[in-house]
């Protein structure tokens, strides 16, 4: 906080100085307008523009490359010596024990990296250098701190309670991983502990941890949510964009970044440009402050410090901890090959890190020795090898676990695959090495035929018979007013959302609901998707709006690398109550960047449920059932239907809360001779081929699949094994569309049933065309030529 008041003292004097010299110089200028404007001030309302902090004009020509030079605070020097007058900010107890897990860490990760070495786990990442950097930060946090780790916080899992033997059990991937042996070695979770799952892909935890930051300001909570990150991760988009949602939401969280020169073989020169990561946080009005990352104490202090002012102020915090990478990036690579210091530069670097440091004051206030060292590294290592033997004696997990927590039960179709592969095994047992998996070498286990039945597995009350006619604008709308009153933990944002969004869906919730749970985000889809992810580990559920589908693209990685994979790599537990809302497909005007369908996309992911609605009635109860679904959530708004007048019963919405079940299809129109199969806007096109039919003597069943993922392939089995026909219709691309999967499924169950080949009536696989609109779709025309090839086959 000092830094920032000195960089705004410095700045408003620089102003103050420029102004004076320009009006000294009155007579150099000839225009006095422009003098005038020059040393003009603002009103005493302060800022001259929205969103900036200047107060004056200036005639001076200025551009600024840098501020003031950022100090590095440390308050203990490489020599291990307290300076006079200052005392420990913890007690000598607890900092004794601060250095046996520093040490621990160290040791546990020379015997890694050697049986790694051996053959016995397959890589391993160090932590050699930055002990301090982990331990003194998470010692200074409280237990109910949630905190989003990167790979090199090995002290941090230790001073939560990570133990040797579940180190171990990660790290090979047997029974005893919590994760249930999915993840690649380090990635650690202890969800117990309010420790969310190391994440592989660089920096996509960081947008995640503001979410629950907010959920915990919101809840007036004494919590903050803690994102550990590094100077490479800083650099992408994902960081950037979370420092941003963090100072527009006032969310108390700690942006950690432990800069240690390197990612992998880029080092920093090559990384960034400026001072530095710190000095980002000020560009977003974020205290932001530089740490000697190799000081204990000033980890220590400066994170304490840090977590007071979030909470206290409602404000996020970043903190730089600089410190050095003496170790390799991880097993895979040698850093000598790309080292820009010399191996003499190196090893000071150990010498004076954080270990020999602490150790050196400890021996100086006569708690220490060599003897003691000796002891704790012999226990440590006594420790590690005895967990290691410990786990290598235990089996892999049963293959079952290969197939939960992807949804929070077995779908039909991963059942399904379950069942299958439980067989298989056993009768391919010489391709398979059953011994290493717990429960192969038995029987099969018990299977309930039902469960591969694609039916819902539970079914919702019928709704209200009161109905009233409505746009499906207005059904989402009352939609999402009633999932907001039901749920006060429930939150709605997205690109302008509090003014009602581009298609109005959410007009006058702001008022209704406040601004806190009803708020514009700013432009950045990933950071949006991933606020949500961290609402969602915060125990809130979250409504997502991306203004367009075809914007979606930027938030894919959070989707499919993060909000899919969640409860997964969890084993259970994590991101769930997330519905990501989004307007999509033809709407007569829209080109290629307004007009497109991307759930084949997504659908392709495991872990996501994805719902496209066909018309008011089936709006709302589905987006009350996604909202309330323990899973995620893609939910396609078809934006040309919004203000469509159904004349129907889809335009007769039921009265209050109700829900339609997800992954149950709905048979339209009963027919005999053909099947037809959609969703979204294809439905009413499907109708309207069928009437055309009719009139040729064919009798088309009409069905709406609703939910593409779990898709429901019982209704279109039985309706296809009746019509020995089938046509499969959507407005995305042909090639790899979701009609190719349901075509395959079905040619798979029906094959003697089928009297012609099954047909795909699709977009083309170009791009979307703004003057070819009515040549790209696949209109009733299409659908009425495909039906006559079927029929007179």
């Amino acid at each position: 906080m000092a830094t920032v008041g000195a960089r705004r003292v410095a700045l408003n004097a620089a102003m103050s100085t420029a102004s004076r010299k320009l009006c000294g110089n009155a007579a150099q200028l000839s225009n006095r307008r422009a003098l005038q404007r020059a040393c003009r001030h603002a009103s005493t309302s302060g800022k001259l523009f929205r969103g900036v902090e200047s107060a004056a004009f200036g005639g001076s020509l200025e551009f600024r490359k840098a501020g003031p030079e950022f100090p590095v605070f440390q308050i203990m020097g490489e020599d291990g010596v307290l300076p006079e007058g200052a005392a420990l900010p913890f007690s000598l107890e607890e900092g004794m024990r601060m250095y046996e897990l520093m040490v621990r860490s160290a040791v546990y990760d020379q015997f890694l990296q050697t049986v790694q070495r051996q053959g016995r786990i397959s890589f391993y990442c160090t932590n050699f250098g930055e002990e301090a950097a982990s331990v003194g930060s998470a010692a200074a946090l409280k237990d109910q701190d949630m905190i989003w780790p990167q790979y090199r916080e090995l002290g941090m899992f230790l001073w939560r309670g990570l133990t040797p033997q579940r180190i171990v059990d990660q790290n090979i991937g047997n029974e005893g991983d919590t994760s249930k042996g999915r993840n690649l070695q380090v990635h650690y979770c202890m969800l117990d502990k309010n420790v969310q799952t190391v994440h592989a892909v660089l920096g996509t935890q960081v947008p995640q941890a503001p979410g629950a930051g907010y959920a915990y300001r919101l809840g007036k909570e004494d919590r903050v949510s803690v994102a550990y990150f590094g100077d490479g991760a800083a650099s992408e988009g994902d960081a950037l964009t979370a420092l941003n949602f963090a100072s527009v939401y006032k969310s108390q969280t700690l942006f950690i970044c432990r800069n240690n020169g390197y990612s992998i073989s880029t080092g920093v020169e090559d990384q960034y440009g400026g001072d530095g990561i710190a000095g980002r946080g000020l560009a977003f009005g974020i205290p932001s402050v530089r740490v000697d990352g190799n000081d204990l104490i000033a980890v220590y202090m400066a994170t304490k410090e840090a977590r007071r002012i979030s909470v206290e102020q409602g404000t996020p915090v970043l903190l730089e901890l600089m410190t050095y990478r003496v170790g390799d990036h991880t097993t895979s690579d040698d850093s000598k090959a790309y080292r820009r210091e010399k191996p003499e530069e190196v090893e000071e670097w150990k010498k004076k890190g954080p270990i020999p440091r602490w150790r050196r004051y400890l021996e100086s206030q006569g708690v220490w020795d060599a003897p003691k060292q000796d002891s704790l590294e012999a226990l440590a290592r006594s420790e590690i090898v005895d967990a290691f033997k410990a786990g290598e004696a235990k089996k892999k997990p049963p293959i079952k676990d290969c197939f939960t927590d992807v949804y929070t039960e077995l779908p039909w179709h991963l059942e399904e695959q379950w069942q299958f592969m439980e067989k298989h095994v056993r009768e391919y047992s010489d391709d398979y090495n059953l011994s290493k998996f717990r429960d192969l070498d038995g029987p099969l286990p018990a299977m309930d035929p039902s469960r591969v039945l694609s039916k819902p597995l539970t079914t919702p009350p019928p709704p209200s018979t009161q109905t009233e006619r409505t746009t499906m604008v207005n059904a989402i709308n009352d939609a999402l007013s009633i999932a907001l009153e039901k749920n006060p933990k429930c939150v709605l944002f997205g690109q302008d959302v509090g003014f009602g969004g581009v298609f109005r869906c959410s007009m006058g919730l702001r008022d209704k609901f406040g601004a806190d749970r009803v708020m514009n985000a700013p432009v950045a889809e990933q950071a949006i998707a991933g606020f949500a992810v961290g609402l969602s580990c915060a125990g809130w559920s979250a409504i997502a709006e991306i203004q367009f589908a075809d914007y979606i693209f930027p938030a894919f990685d959070q989707i499919v690398n993060e909000i899919a994979k969640y409860r997964y790599r969890n084993a259970g537990g994590g991101a769930g109550n997330i519905v990501i809302r989004t307007p999509c497909s033809a709407v007569g005007h829209g080109s290629m960047y307004h007009s497109q369908s991307p759930e084949s996309f997504f659908a392709h992911c495991p872990g996501l449920k994805i719902v496209v609605p066909r018309g008011p009635r089936q709006a709302k109860g589905l987006l009350l059932s996604a909202v309330r679904d323990p899973d995620p959530v893609l939910f396609f708004e078809p934006k040309v239907l919004y203000r469509h007048v159904f004349e129907d019963a889809d335009g007769d919405v039921p009265v209050g809360d109700y829900e339609l079940p997800l992954g149950q299809a709905e048979v339209v129109r009963e027919g005999s001779d053909i099947t037809l199969v959609g969703w979204g806007t294809q439905v009413m096109r499907m109708q309207a081929a069928a009437d055309r039919a009719a009139k040729e003597g064919i009798s088309c069943e009409v069905i709406d699949l609703q939910t593409i993922i779990p898709w429901d392939v019982d209704a279109v089995e039985a309706s296809v094994k009746k019509t020995g026909r089938l046509v499969v219709t959507h407005e995305a691309p042909s090639t790899n569309g979701f009609g190719a999967e349901i075509a395959q499924k079905i040619q798979e169950r029906c094959f003697l049933s089928l009297e012609a080949p099954i047909a795909r009536v699709c977009g083309w696989d170009t791009h979307f065309p703004y003057a070819f609109e009515e040549v790209y779709l696949p209109s009733v025309a299409r659908l009425q030529d495909a039906i006559r090839k079927s029929m007179s086959f």
